[in-house]
């Protein structure tokens, strides 16, 4: 009643009442080991307010929906009275001429939401709860994908992890579900010092909520981080995002054997190509000078040959990939250096190392599927971009 207007506040704020009224819910059932009774009170009481509300305040009944919309985010009820309130909100939905169909069909899809994933766990702090009660219920959310490409994606009340990565799988062409396991969401906090994996069931604006007291400027990153599936080479998302992931654990020999002596001739060139295909995904046209020639060459194999000589060898594969454009450069060098790291991997561990075709299961060889994940290759400059992009919540 308070929460509503129809009774004093008396000095609380309306977070302090919905802390409070989600936190009655949530220690209610810690204590007496009850998982519905305080929970099926609260929204019984929810329930009656908005239904043929009499009263004096203009927006009471709104205010009660909004109540609503926020415990349907964070909590079940009993099982027993699940169907009813299903039921009182599925009626409220279908009634001609009520203004608040829109929003009782969010707190539909917000219980549905918390029986699958367990409901919110961060009460919501002073801005949430203020887009809230302005009846704007999602925001948009910085994630950075490798190489500080930026997508800004539509973050609502109830999203988790696995929307997060659902989304971007889908923008670069992946529609297989077991694609979606090879991906996941970080949250990086302390200038990358900090590098957390979220759970898949996760919800975005918990952590969002946890994170900037902690650190202003945490940022949220997506990254692949199994490889059992064939490359998907004809996605322009795709192929930049892996491009950017790979090149630099590529750059420092992570991807490669380094042999005790002199590399074969074939070896050498294979590493030659690879270094004209980075310099071509630069978009430049000129030739490549010593030193662009030596950061695009793992200093491990960079000490096996004279400088000019890796510069001749480069000079040459430049004719031949000069006619690619940037995304064709990136798509060639991910599949040659997934070739290279093959040929490697087949000399040292047999063909239990190779590479998955498409839809092959992960090898359950242990060594071999060391080569199946990748590290997640860490940028200063990535880490400190990102948080929330404060006051732009949408409905």
């Amino acid at each position: 009643m308070k929460f509503m207007g129809d009774f004093p506040m008396k000095g609380q704020t309306e977070q302090d009442l919905v802390t409070t009224i989600l936190k009655v819910c949530r220690y209610q059932q810690i204590l007496s080991g009850d998982h519905g009774l305080m929970k099926d009170e609260a929204y019984c009481q929810v329930m009656k307010q908005v239904t043929v509300n009499t009263s004096s305040k203009p927006d009471s009944c709104q205010r009660g929906w909004r109540l609503m919309y926020i415990l349907t985010a964070f909590h079940r009820c009993s099982d027993v009275m699940k169907p009813f309130l299903l039921m009182f909100l599925q009626d409220a939905c279908a009634s001609p001429g009520l203004q608040y169909q829109g929003i009782a069909k969010a707190c539909e899809q917000n219980l549905r939401r918390t029986f699958q994933y367990g409901g919110r766990v961060q009460y919501p702090n002073s801005m949430e709860l203020k887009a809230m009660m302005a009846g704007r219920s999602s925001k948009r959310q910085l994630f950075l994908l490798p190489g500080g490409i930026e997508r800004h994606l539509k973050i609502k009340t109830c999203s988790v992890a696995l929307d997060v990565i659902e989304e971007l799988c889908f923008e670069m062409g992946l529609q297989r579900m077991e694609a979606l396991d090879e991906y996941a969401v970080f949250l990086v906090t302390h200038k990358g010092q900090n590098v957390r994996p979220l759970n898949k069931r996760e919800y975005i604006l918990d952590i969002a909520t946890e994170a900037e007291p902690v650190d202003a400027n945490y940022s949220l990153w997506f990254r692949r981080v199994i490889w059992s599936l064939a490359l998907k080479l004809d996605n322009e998302l795709y192929v930049t995002m892996h491009y950017n992931q790979v090149l630099p654990d590529y750059v420092k020999a992570l991807l490669s054997v380094v042999p005790q002596g002199k590399p074969s001739e074939q070896h050498l060139q294979q590493i030659t190509r690879l270094a004209a295909l980075q310099h071509r995904a630069k978009d430049t046209i000129y030739l490549p000078t010593l030193r662009e020639v030596q950061e695009c060459i793992p200093p491990q194999f960079y000490s096996k040959q004279g400088s000019q000589q890796w510069l001749n060898m480069t000079t040459q594969h430049m004719q031949q990939v000069q006619p690619l454009n940037p995304h064709q450069a990136r798509a060639q060098f991910l599949g040659k250096a997934t070739v290279l790291c093959e040929c490697e991997r087949y000399s040292q561990f047999g063909d239990y190392g190779a590479f998955p075709s498409e839809g092959d299961p992960i090898n359950s060889h242990s060594e071999a599927n060391i080569w199946l994940q990748l590290p997640i290759s860490c940028h200063t400059a990535a880490a400190g971009a990102g948080g929330f992009i404060r006051h732009r919540w949408k409905i």
